[in-house]
């Protein structure tokens, strides 16, 4: 797995696609909804400008990847905190989990176990977060605030950027999480 080419983004869309199905009566309009346990993060990112001496990087990166079948880590530059935190028990799936954090705030992202959460609410001794935990956690395990980072996959097989008179290379790609 590989860590994604330190070039900066100039923009980045990141969301969370959880798999809640609704129902709706089309007569009364009451609605039903069935919470499944699926829950991923998607991103768009678009890079800079790349000069061709950037650019190569960015295009070995990607040709190595081979579409969807290789993986690799990255993390919002933006999110970053000094904030501090421990789990100490957790099941695979929960969103409320044992621990402490220290300065965390409900919108701070950590890593843990090469995937990327965020807290959703901080309590005494417990926290909730998503996605939901992807591991067990049954020993003190600390949180890593610090440029939290994720482990992705390409979205598409396709992968493609442009070129201009300048020789100014542009990449955009979609990418989801790898679980």
């Amino acid at each position: 797995m590989a860590a994604f080419p330190s070039v900066g983004f100039t923009s980045m869309t990141m969301r969370l696609r959880s798999a809640t199905s609704i129902s709706q009566s089309p007569f009364t309009y009451d609605q039903q909804t069935y919470q499944h346990q699926g829950v991923r993060w998607e991103a768009e990112v678009q890079l800079p400008p790349l000069k061709r001496s950037d650019a190569k990087q960015v295009e070995a990166f990607f040709a190595a990847l081979r579409g969807q079948a290789g993986t690799f880590t990255m993390g919002n530059p933006i999110h970053n905190t000094t904030a501090t935190g421990t789990i100490t028990a957790g099941t695979k799936g929960a969103t409320t989990v044992t621990g402490t954090t220290t300065g965390a705030v409900a919108g701070d992202y950590f890593e843990i176990g090469g995937a990327l959460y965020i807290i959703t609410e901080t309590g005494v001794s417990t926290f909730d977060i998503m996605p939901p935990l992807r591991t067990a956690i049954s020993t003190s395990t600390t949180l890593d605030f610090t440029l939290p980072k994720g482990t992705w996959r390409l979205a598409s097989n396709e992968i493609g950027w442009s070129v201009n008179e300048a020789s100014l290379y542009g990449f955009t790609f979609a990418c989801v999480e790898a679980i």
